[in-house]
């Protein structure tokens, strides 16, 4: 049954036209670093998209990931800027053994959540305003970036300089598995190395000679361990241990560990980046080198702009509500920045990163139409 509200009952008209356009999308694989040239085939596809609605579309070219594409619709004052990336977790290749398909009432593919399904939903909730006449009197501006899913490293000032010219800002990534649901927090993310300098020696002749950095590295997980589960608000996660060659009879020099650890709050993120940065080795005879930074700062949605989805998700047949998550996204930095940000506007589904990731068919229209009516309101 169709809905009587014009916005969603357009787009629930578009939904097939929707589908096809993703799969046109999902098809052009584009890893972050692995294939440059693939992942220019995919910024081609979004530079000639959106500049099919009338986008201004420039393109940034970067050496190692993918161009970034920025453009600019309308005339007037600049309001909202959408914020997505094209980059995927996969490796070239994937769609042999993850193809696009629709089943059971969901769409699924390598990146389809997370988050080619919502730079799509952006593209048909701007098309549903142009075809009923409802288009706002200000710029739309769109920034998609190649290299979000390593950091954006290559586009985060970016990003937050094109940001600063608008009102707002809209991430188009997933929402969660529900219908309504939207992001208004995310952790911050600092990565961080401690090695361990101690002294080698021969493991079989005279080990006790060596200053192991390898137990050190022990000893510093076990630490690491205790006051993860002693700390509020953050979260400390070893993620590799480098240290040795194998096959050899040498008790190595130096050793390190890298974590990744997330921060709830801004106040914690300050505070314990200062700690983590200040710690001493827990070994006699060994040097501590601690090298890291707070990669993402931590994302806070606008009240205010949360408030007004909320109101106009009811006409959209949504209960929109809020959820807090750990993952970062660009809408860290342009939270950061001090830009009103909206996160978490794109599809809903489960499993990003994951051979199983999927979107639900039956919400595209109605959250696409909650863009639209933002994007209209704003």
């Amino acid at each position: 049954m169709m809905s009587d509200d014009k916005i969603v009952s357009y787009l629930e008209g578009q939904v097939p036209a929707y589908l096809q356009l993703l799969q046109k999308f999902v098809e052009l694989e584009s890893p972050s670093f692995e294939h440059k040239e693939a992942s220019d085939k995919c910024s081609r596809f979004l530079e000639e998209t959106f500049g099919g609605l009338g986008f201004r579309m420039q393109r940034l070219p970067q050496e190692s990931c993918g161009d970034h594409v920025y453009g600019e619709l309308g005339e007037g004052p600049k309001g909202i800027l959408f914020v997505g990336h094209y980059d995927t977790v996969y490796p070239v290749g994937t769609l042999k053994t993850m193809p696009f398909k629709v089943e059971d009432g969901k769409a699924f593919g390598p990146g389809v959540l997370d988050m080619k399904g919502g730079i799509i939903m952006a593209y048909f909730a701007i098309k549903a305003l142009q075809e009923l006449n409802l288009m706002p009197g200000k710029t739309i501006g769109v920034f998609f970036n190649g290299d979000e899913e390593t950091g954006s490293f290559h586009s985060s000032d970016l990003i937050v300089e094109k940001a600063r010219q608008y009102e707002a800002v809209f991430v188009m990534e997933p929402g969660v598995n529900d219908l309504g649901a939207l992001k208004t927090s995310r952790s911050g993310r600092g990565t961080y190395t401690l090695i361990a300098h101690g002294k080698a020696a021969h493991s079989g002749s005279n080990p006790h000679l060596a200053i192991s950095p390898l137990m050190e590295v022990a000893r510093q997980l076990l630490f690491l361990e205790q006051w993860d589960k002693e700390l509020e608000d953050v979260t400390l996660a070893p993620t590799a241990i480098r240290g040795g060659e194998p096959e050899t009879c040498m008790i190595p020099e130096t050793a390190q560990l890298t974590m990744d650890v997330r921060y709830k709050t801004r106040e914690t993120s300050q505070q314990v980046h200062q700690q983590i940065m200040a710690l001493k080795a827990l070994g006699p005879g060994i040097q501590l080198e601690v090298q890291g930074k707070i990669d993402k700062p931590v994302m806070v949605a606008d009240p205010k702009l949360f408030q007004k989805a909320v109101e106009l998700g009811k006409s959209c047949g949504l209960e929109v509500k809020g959820v807090p998550i750990g993952g970062g996204s660009d809408g860290n930095f342009t939270s950061d920045a001090g830009v009103p940000t909206l996160d978490g506007l794109g599809t809903s589904g489960e499993f990003l990163h994951n051979p199983n990731e999927y979107i639900h068919i039956d919400h595209i229209a109605r959250r696409t139409a909650l863009v639209a009516k933002l994007l209209q309101s704003l």
